[in-house]
């Protein structure tokens, strides 16, 4: 008795709580058994063959979990639930269960979105002991049905949350050369988006000075750079202090990079000090137009 159910709570452990009727059995736990653990309360059924063991405490990965063995054998996490656990999408709840499953005659299953298609083995992996799809792949499977700034921002959030790159999408597309939404996904890698205060008010400041418009928040040379001027060189920065001890300290520090030509502006310049920043980008901007011109 001892050891079966140590062999349960080894493996809800590693399941956020939640086990399938098969793995019981593998596991040496017969019908009877699992009848009686029913009964008792130490099982409770989620989905048709698949139990959350001893408690009824909500768990978002529990179900997602739950969802996933509810599907299948290779059935994966994917979509919205994927980028929610990732944080590339923000949601305001944790999204419903979505699942991507190979074969065309599995079961639908109540509370739980089905996806059919055949994935290329790159494009799976495993996040918190959940079967997933790759970053890449929920980008260009999210793609038919975002706006083209929501899908602007994940992509963003995915350079900068999980360093992927376009060349990592470029070769998802590739295998998946049919799926929808591969040009909006392309066009998104390159879409200049805002992502906070700071930069609109950036933005906004220049257009009262007639200076001309960066581009925002995109590859340039390997990172991701709030505005660049392609055209003229010129990259700027424009840096939160979330990270600093105080604001003197991160004003102090901003200060420092612009005297050491790394150009970057605070909230303090953009929205306290708007003229001698206008004043100082329109000359970073002089600067860069003559040595453009001249070379």
């Amino acid at each position: 008795m001892g050891a079966l159910s140590d062999r349960l709570a080894e493996l809800a452990y590693r399941q956020h709580g939640r086990v399938s009727r098969e793995q019981l059995l593998v596991a040496g736990i017969d019908r009877n058994r699992i009848t009686r653990w029913i009964a008792d309360g130490r099982l409770r059924r989620v989905h048709r063959g698949v139990y959350a063991v001893g408690h009824r405490a909500p768990s978002v990965l529990g179900d997602y979990m739950a969802a996933v063995l509810a599907s299948g054998p290779d059935a994966v996490l994917s979509h919205l639930p994927v980028a929610h656990m990732m944080r590339t999408i923000a949601a305001a709840s944790p999204p419903p269960p979505e699942v991507t499953v190979p074969d065309s005659k599995s079961r639908r299953r109540p509370g739980i979105t089905i996806h059919r298609s055949q994935l290329h083995p790159l494009d799976v992996a495993v996040l918190n002991g959940i079967p997933i799809t790759i970053l890449p792949r929920v980008l260009l499977d999210l793609a038919p049905r975002l706006t083209s700034e929501e899908l602007g921002r994940a992509c963003h959030e995915a350079w900068v949350r999980h360093r992927t790159r376009p060349r990592h999408i470029e070769a998802c597309i590739a295998r998946n050369p049919h799926k929808p939404g591969a040009a909006k996904l392309r066009r998104a890698l390159g879409s200049d988006i805002t992502l906070s205060m700071l930069e609109e008010g950036f933005l906004e400041l220049l257009a009262a000075n007639g200076l001309s418009r960066p581009r925002t928040n995109i590859d340039h040379r390997g990172d991701k750079v709030d505005c660049h001027w392609p055209e003229l060189g010129l990259t700027i920065e424009l840096l939160s202090y979330r990270y600093h001890a105080s604001r003197r300290a991160f004003e102090l520090d901003v200060a420092r990079r612009r005297r050491s030509n790394h150009y970057a502006f605070s909230y303090g310049d953009v929205f306290e000090r708007a003229p001698q920043t206008a004043a100082e980008v329109g000359e970073l901007i002089g600067r860069a137009r003559r040595r453009s011109a001249s070379g």
